[in-house]
């Protein structure tokens, strides 16, 4: 948007300046107000504004109705940037005639508005824009500066939580960018900008890396460079992490074998080691700009921005979805709700999967770049584009943001006044126009059951309800940790394999759970003769042998297991509870152990793999005095024969 208010600054002067006043009709009749005044425009045009002002002064005091002489006093300081000197010379302009030149009105707009006097700039736009005869464009541009205005004073009016700068530890005179705190805030990634040297032509050369800083003693100590021995004499900057911390998404400009100017890479981490990264390639990259990519909690989605051919305008933000061979799919632009003719960068979409920031200087605000957010509804849309306020946003540019897994803080990057030099990380309280939707975090470690060695398992997270997959993952094959952001209020099935032992079987209840993570060991069993598991994840109604749709994730588990090890022999063992007769829960337990058997036998699984038998009541795993005793004693068991 400054862009284009210079852009009309200039034409104005061209219109109104640019020729000798002698040659127009000028509004003065003092003939040494007029020399004065043509001896400021010559020195205007060469830059010379000391030289401009003094003879502006002896015009104006020979003529105070000079409106030439004020017109070009407003355009030195607004070229200089003393916008309430220009301010006086423009409003006298208005004085001295408040129809003569309309664009004064704008203009004085624009001044209120780098002033953050935003009802005075509305006013000034609204004034304009009653004038017949302005061009289109004009009109349009105005319409444009009133409503970002008005969205200006709503933010205002409606104030955030006051960020507070992290402190000289972690800011410097260089540039600091947030990039990702980690689920527990102990870990703090940030990139830095460095002014590495001047050419002898004047040209800054600036180098980009990535920090870390770890939390000690709740405080946060300077941060130290990333050893990343695959980074050489390269730069790299906008950096996000997945949610488990494991895949780093980031920007390389210029790189041997890049598309465009800058592209995006991906790195995986294997134990503490980032492996060497790869270029995402088309689809994801273009011969254009690509940068800030963010990937979803589910790993399924990717937003990043970019100026590729096809957008609204300028840098716009795009998504592309995973698709079932690993693949990234064309990417799509976000939309008029999102994107603007102007720049929409940094997108960051928080755990929940559905609350979308980023950072714009085309939706309006305070100005320079805002920070906004947007939410996504039950279809897919994106809602309207909200402000998240003063003094989070401020006149200067506020260019990325980043949630904890809670919602409850954020840190954002900012030039404010008052920081030490450049951009700035400023830590900030959340409040309820901000916070993202509640997520629960399930992790864990995966191992050997015998000898507790890590197994990078893959962890299948399905919804019973809906009966399909959700999210899954892979454990860090060194470490065996994993982590998946799940929502909350939701009934799901927890299956982990690995090649040669029994899945592991779990049930998250997160209706009735309000616990915001789970965390726990997860031991798998080696397939071998004796070791049985339960399925905890296989349901039927009461008194009833019928499996429930529900079942349906589980089976398909058991299913799997059996046709990728054709040596496999099972036994399926049902178990019940003490309500009811011995007789009545040994004929229950038997058929429900049928049930599974058959589901199989459909599926050409051959019969003589499989040993059926009904415990009933018999072996209990847990107290029958109590309801949910009961329910634990009420299960199917599979064993390796």
């Amino acid at each position: 948007m400054r862009l284009e208010k210079v852009t009309l600054l200039m034409l104005m002067l061209l219109l109104v300046v640019a020729q000798p006043a002698s040659a127009q009709d000028p509004s003065t009749k003092s003939n040494k107000a007029l020399k004065a005044y043509q001896k400021a425009e010559a020195a205007y045009f060469q830059r010379d504004y000391k030289l401009a002002e003094d003879q502006l002064i002896k015009a104006t005091k020979r003529d105070d109705e000079f409106i030439e002489a004020w017109m070009l006093m407003g355009a030195i300081h607004y070229d200089q940037k003393t916008y309430n000197q220009a301010v006086v010379a423009y409003t006298k302009v208005l004085d001295i005639d408040s129809a003569s030149i309309p664009m004064v009105y704008y203009m004085l707009g624009d001044l209120y508005y780098e002033l953050e006097e935003y009802h005075l700039a509305a006013r000034h736009y609204s004034s304009y824009l009653k004038f017949y005869g302005i061009s289109e464009i004009r009109r349009r541009l105005a319409g444009q500066s009133l409503k970002h205005c008005k969205m200006a004073i709503e933010a205002i009016e409606n104030p955030s939580n006051l960020p507070v700068n992290m402190g000289p530890l972690i800011n410097t005179t260089a540039d600091e960018y947030i990039n990702f705190v980690d689920e527990t805030e102990s870990s703090l990634f940030v990139t830095r900008k460095e002014l590495e040297s001047i050419d002898a032509h004047g040209r800054k050369q600036f180098s980009e890396n990535f920090y870390l800083s770890l939390k000690h003693n709740g405080d946060w100590p300077s941060p130290k460079a990333l050893n990343l021995s695959w980074l050489g004499q390269y730069n790299a900057g906008s950096m996000s992490l997945s949610v488990d911390g494991r895949s780093m998404y980031f920007t390389g400009c210029y790189w041997p074998g890049g598309l465009g100017s800058c592209d995006l890479y991906l790195s995986q981490k294997l134990g503490e080691s980032w492996q060497v990264p790869m270029n995402m390639r088309r689809p994801i990259n273009t011969n254009d700009w690509e940068s800030q990519a963010v990937l979803s909690s589910d790993a399924s989605r990717l937003f990043f921005a970019s100026r590729r051919t096809g957008g609204k305008g300028g840098s716009d933000i795009w998504m592309s979805k995973k698709l079932n061979n690993g693949n990234w799919s064309p990417p799509i632009n976000l939309g008029d709700s999102i994107n603007t003719p102007d720049n929409e960068m940094a997108p960051f979409l928080h755990a929940d999967g559905k609350t979308l920031y980023f950072s714009s200087n085309g939706h309006g605000g305070l100005g320079g770049y805002d920070l906004f957010v947007s939410r996504q509804d039950g279809v897919g849309r994106w809602q309207g584009v909200v402000n998240v306020g003063h003094p989070l946003n401020t006149s200067s540019d506020e260019i990325n943001m980043f949630l904890n897994l809670e919602g409850t803080k954020a840190w954002v990057s900012s030039n404010r006044y008052g920081g030490y030099g450049g951009f700035d990380i400023y830590e900030v309280e959340t409040d309820e126009r901000m916070k993202p939707g509640r997520v629960v975090f399930f992790k864990g470690l995966v191992m050997d059951t015998n000898d507790r060695k890590p197994l990078d398992a893959r962890v299948l997270v399905s919804d019973l309800q809906m009966g399909m997959s959700v999210d899954s993952t892979r454990a860090d094959p060194i470490s065996g940790y994993f982590m998946l952001a799940l929502h909350p209020s939701k009934h799901y099935a927890i299956n982990i394999t690995y090649p040669g032992y029994l899945f592991y079987s779990e049930n998250l209840d997160f209706i009735s759970d309000t616990a915001s993570s789970v965390e726990k060991e997860f031991l798998l069993k080696p397939l071998e003769k004796g070791k049985s598991i339960v399925l905890n994840n296989i349901f039927f109604d009461f008194n009833s042998s019928e499996l429930k749709v529900s079942s349906q994730v589980e089976l398909k588990r058991l299913y799997l297991l059996l046709r990728d090890n054709p040596s496999l022999k099972i036994r399926i063992s049902g178990h019940t509870d003490n309500i009811g007769t011995d007789a009545y829960n040994q004929k229950l337990s038997l058929e429900r152990a049928l049930a599974l058997r058959d589901y199989l036998l459909e599926r050409a699984i051959d019969s003589e793999r499989i040993e059926v038998l009904g415990h009933g009541s018999e072996k209990p795993l847990n107290t029958n005095d109590t309801e949910g005793g009961r329910a634990v004693n009420r299960r199917i068991e599979i064993s390796i024969l």
